[in-house]
């Protein structure tokens, strides 16, 4: 049995799996064109995790259910973090409670939501910002097993319009529980 069907076979193995399905090439370019849209945003979003995945040489669709699931904030996995073109982190999505308790308490620090710190004391006059959605770990419970198997592993979500594009193929609604993840592996 080759790697790609292994994966394929753990990743039809875990609860809540609908879909696992090979990316072509055509959804390939589909989704890329989705992503790059993003850069013409008022603060452009640069989809990392996802470009990361498009360089490993097998890359993967996969919608699972989350319907019934309720993730306490503190066990949630940042992604998302606003970066300056000069590379320095001005803002970042922050789960852990004592964490946020104690930014919240700083006077340097600036919410722009629940679980989401911007520091503009380190941003600089002009410099533009962007947000970056890095990988996406700990989502799929069989992340190990996969890794044993291949040489490097990528994970990550895709953006909304992304999403939507990858449940238009399998004729899914856009419920919010209903999640999609793209993993890219090189054997």
């Amino acid at each position: 049995m080759s790697v790609l069907a292994k994966v394929i076979k753990i990743l039809e193995s875990e609860d809540r799996i609908i879909e696992v399905d090979v990316m072509d090439d055509k959804t390939k370019k589909a989704l890329t064109l989705i992503e790059l849209k993003r850069l013409d945003e008022m603060v452009p979003l640069i989809n990392r995790g996802f470009e990361e995945c498009l360089e490993e040489d097998y890359v993967l669709m996969i919608i699972k259910d989350k319907t019934d699931i309720i993730v306490p904030d503190e066990e949630l996995i940042p992604t998302l973090t606003l970066m300056s073109e000069g590379g320095t982190l001005i803002g970042e999505e922050i789960y852990d409670p004592e964490e946020l308790e104690e930014l919240q308490d700083d006077p340097n620090v600036y919410f722009i939501s629940e679980h989401f710190a911007t520091y503009p004391n380190l941003s600089k006059p002009g410099e533009k910002q962007f947000f970056v959605v890095n990988q996406l770990r700990g989502e799929l419970e069989c992340e190990e097993k996969i890794e044993e198997l291949v040489s490097s592993l990528a994970i990550s979500a895709p953006s909304t319009q992304a999403d939507h594009y990858i449940k238009d193929i399998y004729g899914m609604d856009y419920q919010d529980r209903i999640i999609t993840i793209v993993l890219g592996f090189t054997e």
